[in-house]
């Protein structure tokens, strides 16, 4: 019914669709938690609309499970952990067990190592990579691994002060 007003006012099938589909999100994403409903209508309506990913993603709040009902590719994925990198701690293990996924998570966040699976949180060529791109993921790694001979070598040459704050 709403498309249909909407359509009598512009009289453009597309602005109309696309105004209808602004209006959907800003009803029912707009600063909402996830549910059943919001996911289905992703699902259904939004899912195969990667230009309206960012309007929904940016208002939605991430705080349950239900968020792996949503990532159904990569693309919604890497677009979710770019606006929300905490919903990590909600993925399955083999997201946790992502190279690449938790590089992202702890771009945003070194904290987010945590997270990792404890195949990537002992893995020194891992840790290496990632102390490039946070060097802080150093105070969230094992006790033993902080005094392994490369990582001592990769702090030094990045930032020497951090081994001094331990």
């Amino acid at each position: 019914m709403v498309l249909c007003l909407i359509k009598n006012i512009i009289k453009n099938d597309d602005v109309s669709l696309h105004i209808y589909n602004l209006y959907l999100i800003i009803k029912y994403y707009k600063n909402k938690e996830l549910n059943k409903k919001r996911i289905n209508l992703f699902l259904n309506h939004f899912k195969n609309k990667p230009e309206y990913y960012d309007f929904i993603f940016d208002n939605l709040h991430i705080s349950s499970n239900l968020i792996r009902k949503i990532i159904v590719n990569t693309e919604i994925l890497n677009i979710i952990i770019k606006k929300h990198p905490n919903v990590i701690k909600y993925l399955d293990d083999n997201y946790k067990n992502n190279e690449i996924v938790i590089k992202q998570v702890c771009y945003h966040n070194s904290s987010y190592f945590k997270y990792a699976s404890d195949e990537l949180k002992f893995n020194i060529a891992f840790i290496l990579k990632l102390l490039e791109i946070n060097i802080y993921i150093y105070f969230f790694i094992d006790e033993t691994l902080k005094h392994n001979i490369d990582i001592n070598k990769k702090i030094k040459s990045l930032n020497p002060f951090i081994l001094n704050l331990i």
